[in-house]
């Protein structure tokens, strides 16, 4: 008995040998070492971050979670994150362990989900984002400043056009139109540097046919709950086609993103919470699953 439980060890001693030096040896295609630290403990170089690596159970052991490259124990250029399906969750642009430049970010089914440009904690540029079917649901333009610019649209899950509305730095301007989800108008308003022109207002008698978009206002007065997520606090403007029941993107006065995700009864219920200093920095993202708070995100991974 003692013979072979000497031998059983000294076998399991030589496989974890080989794999350790397989592990040591392991090189990219590019002839670089995998999963490299340096003489100081930091990570340098391309890492393949698998299951195993981390404390979840999300994963399995040997499925990989990220991928990309380290410099110094930052994350540096080109990194994709994956779903535990295996699905590509994101591809998000790192300089110094920053977000910037071009992402995309795709539902555990494949699809895209959402694309645009990160600079500095707002978005800039093009930004489009789709339904889990593959239909567009938001069209947005922003500025080098960050606030909205241009033409903005916002679509029904059907495809269709819901609203439509120009904003000049941040603020609507012109004539904005809603539709209903078979496509029929069903409000039209003018308005000038955000506010609206009086008189203006246009709407399809058939005041009960169609989709509904409801205001925050009545939101928060049809349900008391909604004030436990603070949403009054963001003041979403005209063009926002808020939905008490769905994906929102809700903005601050300086129109930076405050709370971003799914809403259930007008309270965000699982997404993330962007907080804010004085000077308009972020300092903190909260993170939000059915309608708790479960702990703080990491601001330099994928925010």
């Amino acid at each position: 008995m003692t013979t072979h439980c000497h031998r059983f060890t000294k076998l399991a001693a030589a496989i974890l040998l080989v794999f350790s030096a397989i592990a040591a040896s392991a090189l990219t295609p590019r002839g670089e070492e995998l999963n490299a630290i340096d003489n100081q403990g930091l990570r340098q170089g391309y890492w393949i971050i698998k299951g195993y690596m981390l404390n979840t159970n999300e994963y399995d052991a040997n499925s990989t979670v990220e991928e990309g490259k380290y410099l110094d124990n930052k994350k540096e250029g080109h990194w994709k994150r994956y779903w535990p399906n295996g699905h590509l969750k994101s591809e998000i642009h790192y300089e110094r362990n920053r977000p910037v430049g071009e992402y995309a970010v795709y539902y555990d089914n494949g699809q895209l989900e959402e694309k645009g440009i990160w600079d500095h904690n707002k978005n800039i540029g093009e930004f489009k984002r789709w339904y889990a079917n593959g239909n567009m649901q938001q069209e947005f333009y922003f500025s080098d400043n960050g606030k909205r610019n241009g033409i903005q649209k916002y679509f029904h899950e059907n495809g269709k056009l819901e609203l439509e509305v120009n904003i000049i730095n941040g603020k609507e301007s012109g004539v904005m139109k809603r539709y209903y989800d078979d496509g029929r108008l069903k409000e039209e308003k003018v308005l000038e540097n955000g506010v609206l022109v009086e008189g203006s207002i246009k709407k399809d008698p058939k005041k009960n046919v169609g989709h509904k978009i409801t205001s925050m206002e009545e939101v928060i007065a049809d349900d008391p709950t909604a004030k436990q997520s603070e949403a009054t606090a963001d003041e979403p403007n005209e063009a926002f086609a808020f939905k008490p029941n769905g994906y929102n993107v809700l903005y601050d006065a300086n129109q930076q993103i405050t709370q971003i995700g799914e809403f259930k009864n007008g309270r965000l219920w699982s997404g993330k919470w962007h907080r804010y200093n004085s000077d308009g920095i972020l300092i903190r993202i909260e993170i939000y699953k059915s309608g708790k708070y479960v702990g703080t995100g990491v601001i330099t991974d994928e925010d």
